[in-house]
């Protein structure tokens, strides 16, 4: 749930900088006949959160895969960001990185990001390429294009962390205890 919004707004940046054939929750091809290391998703129903072509290349594929975490969890306590940075993104890697690699023929790259708005190295290098991208398509300074996909992730961050803290806002059915059958012993 946290990170679709992040996922959402990672798509619809990569649109708006020109990147071509951008699609969310893409299902990767089978793994039927290779071999990959143990750690590696082989899920017939795995997915990948964005994909897109240019990113790194002009006709090269790119499958990205964010993952929300939160630095302030008790697990985390005595971790260094840095290094927890690290381990979300080397997680992701063992998990896709030789299947993308080797089955999808493509680039992949971990979007790492927390839930106080902080980017791993990897997924910063993202946002740079995007914001690159953008700011030549649109007539932006690079700044200025950075400026504006940094505020939009940490916008998508901040309603996730406000939804998962609060609730939705939509109306939820309650039943009324007049209305529920108590009467549990049938005779």
């Amino acid at each position: 749930m946290r990170h679709d919004e992040v996922r959402d707004s990672l798509a619809e940046i990569a649109t708006c900088a020109g990147l071509k054939a951008v699609e969310t929750e893409k299902h990767l091809t089978p793994t039927d006949g290779f071999q990959l290391p143990p750690s590696s998703n082989t899920a017939p129903d795995a997915r990948m959160d964005v994909f897109c072509v240019g990113l790194w290349g002009k006709l090269q594929k790119a499958f990205l895969d964010v993952r929300v975490f939160h630095p302030g969890a008790p697990s985390y306590r005595n971790t260094p960001i840095r290094s927890l940075y690290n381990q979300q993104e080397a997680y992701k890697k063992r998990a896709y990185g030789k299947r993308i690699l080797e089955v999808e023929r493509g680039s992949f790259s971990p979007f790492v990001v927390s839930t106080s708005g902080g980017l791993a190295p990897e997924s910063d290098r993202i946002v740079r390429t995007l914001a690159g991208k953008l700011a030549a398509k649109n007539s932006l300074k690079y700044q200025e294009a950075v400026n504006v996909i940094r505020t939009k992730l940490r916008f998508s961050l901040l309603r996730t962390c406000l939804v998962a803290l609060r609730g939705t806002r939509q109306r939820v059915a309650v039943r009324r205890l007049e209305n529920v059958d108590i009467n549990l012993i049938q005779t």
